[in-house]
């Protein structure tokens, strides 16, 4: 997510990933297996215990843009397409998951989607295309603005601020580019050619929403449910309760066998105490996973006899880096964003972070299992720094001591273990920085608001789908809803290579696309506006009576909650 795949809490990386695409329209065809590192499908039924370090920032699908909430989100609410992740090869497939079929226009600008037949919200009540067209126009709504920004950025919806303005919803007409001509069939037309918008339209704006059932910044507490769960109770930052929905019709769904009866998430547990119950693996917790991988004081017992085979390592394609926030004075001088970057020790940040078995040191953005990736060659530096080299950049900079904030998720004790190694490292070199404890289920909000942003701002980043297209222009872009506005994700603000970026997504041939993404990569990193860091390598141990369990490399590494169950049921 993506998002969102923006990194959360949890990032896991490294399964290799493979992209294969179904013929257009996907296909009907139902896994009849878990698909997971288990081969037992397991027992219908049962209720399944996932740990979660801290709340969801948004459950709404026009705000879901996390990892976590990707994964969650896959069992209340469904997209166009999505991504059938399976978990012995190691490879997705886009298929269709609302949509029974598509079609695309020469020129990529027009794309139209019909839906299946038979599909049903929770009360029973016909889903409609009127409703997918809905949740996009809600993305469009500066009170709605966390999630994908595909709606914005490709729709020919010039000047669009979503259905909540003071002349409802375009005088009732909504974004023009999108039409509804009956209940099954949705077409949107683009600003420019996307040949890659069936991808897109896996992303969370593409979930329905019935407007009847909109209560705007309050939909994160009840979303409306399209898949195989519903909402039961839910208690920030305590519990999430989810029950199998009725409605929702397995014949219909490629990507989810809702195998368990509900899912009950529990918020803000310690997570090294929590291994110690998953590593137990009995009573209540047979029945558990975590969205946290296992803490690195636990890794040793999981090669006790009882442990070892139910312990899965997950390696998927997110990245972490710290990214320069360039509004703020200090870090427009590009000498000091060097000294930073000379200076940083990778060693000691992925030691805090539970050394080489939890991580693997990057040195770009972009994956290296991805099309595209090319090797950073603006800045070469040992993982340990070059603190002579720093020391001169700085000087270079005239940096007199001023105090700089670097902004760190609170849900980990981890993520404040890492920070602390980057203030160390900094501090080797003069440079003064203080640690700014954001709470998790307000992070990414936080360091978007540019009010409310640190200098220095901990991040990670996940493809929304197999290409450099969703992760250069994120992470490094513009938001062209107003001049000179960065993407919500370019924590950096970094506005090189914008025009460039602009025109990228005119190009019908991908290999073309992404050398030029690659190319437009390659400028902006010779400004350094961010320190690429880290992949993870997480480590899960799941309960003794789960089975079907897998790491989803397309879902940030995360457990997979779509084809997981209980081995026994009663």
């Amino acid at each position: 997510m993506r998002h969102a795949k923006r990194a959360g809490s949890v990032i896991a990386t490294g399964l290799a990933l493979t992209l294969t695409l179904a013929a257009c329209g996907g296909g009907n065809n139902n896994d009849d297996g878990a698909g997971g590192e288990s081969s037992e499908q397991g027992a219908k039924g049962g209720i399944v215990t996932v740990y979660h370090a801290s709340d969801f920032e948004h459950l709404d699908p026009a705000r879901a843009f996390v990892t976590d909430t990707g994964m969650a989100g896959q069992l209340l609410y469904r997209t166009l397409t999505a991504f059938k992740w399976d978990g012995e090869t190691k490879k997705v497939e886009l298929v269709g998951d609302l949509a029974d079929k598509w079609e695309k226009s020469p020129d990529f600008k027009t794309w139209t989607f019909t839906l299946k037949d038979g599909l049903k919200y929770e009360d029973g009540s016909p889903i409609t295309t009127k409703d997918i067209k809905y949740n996009v126009e809600r993305s469009f709504s500066a009170d709605l603005s966390e999630g994908a920004p595909y709606g914005k950025n490709y729709l020919d919806c010039k000047g669009y601020a979503g259905p909540y303005t003071p002349a409802g919803n375009n005088g009732g007409k909504g974004c023009t580019a999108i039409t509804v001509p009956d209940d099954k069939t949705i077409v949107f037309k683009l600003n420019q050619a996307v040949s890659e918008f069936d991808m897109t339209a896996s992303m969370k704006i593409f979930a329905p929403v019935p407007q009847a059932k909109d209560t705007k910044t309050q939909y994160d507490n009840r979303v409306w449910s399209s898949g195989p769960y519903k909402i039961k109770t839910y208690t920030r930052n305590k519990t999430l309760v989810l029950e199998r929905n009725t409605n929702w019709d397995q014949a219909t769904d490629p990507i989810r066998t809702a195998m368990p009866d509900g899912f009950e998430f529990k918020f803000g547990d310690d997570e090294a105490i929590v291994d110690q119950r998953l590593i137990a693996g009995t009573g209540p917790d047979a029945n558990a996973i975590s969205f946290s991988g296992v803490q690195p004081q636990n890794l040793a017992k999981l090669t006790q006899a009882n442990v070892k085979d139910r312990v899965v390592e997950g390696r998927d394609t997110c990245t972490r880096y710290i990214a320069f926030n360039q509004q703020k004075p200090l870090l427009k001088n590009q000498k000091l964003r060097e000294a930073l970057t000379y200076a940083f020790d990778k060693t000691a940040y992925m030691t805090a972070r539970g050394g080489d078995k939890l991580n693997v040191p990057i040195d770009s953005i972009v994956p290296e299992s991805l099309e595209g990736y090319r090797k950073n060659t603006a800045f070469e530096v040992p993982l340990t720094g070059d603190i002579e080299k720093a020391k001169a950049a700085l000087a270079e900079a005239g940096y007199k001591g001023e105090k700089l904030q670097l902004g760190a998720s609170d849900a980990t004790d981890i993520s404040i273990k890492a920070a602390e190694a980057a203030q160390a490292a900094w501090k080797k070199i003069g440079v003064n920085v203080d640690i700014k404890k954001i709470p998790g289920d307000n992070y990414y909000s936080t360091q978007q608001n540019d009010a409310s942003a640190t200098d220095l701002i901990t991040a990670g980043w996940c493809y929304d789908w197999p290409s450099l297209s969703t992760i250069v222009p994120s992470v490094l872009g513009p938001d062209n809803s107003a001049p000179g506005k960065a993407a919500q994700n370019n924590y950096s603000r970094s506005p090189v290579g914008w025009d460039r970026m602009n025109e990228i997504p005119t190009i019908a041939d991908q290999k073309e696309a992404a050398t030029a993404w690659a190319d437009v990569l390659d400028e902006a990193m010779k400004t350094f506006p961010l320190i690429p860091i880290s992949a993870d390598n997480n480590v899960y141990v799941f309960g003794g009576n789960i089975t079907g369990a897998t790491a989803n490399s397309d879902v940030g590494g995360l457990p997979d909650l779509t084809k997981i169950a209980l081995k026994k049921v009663g």
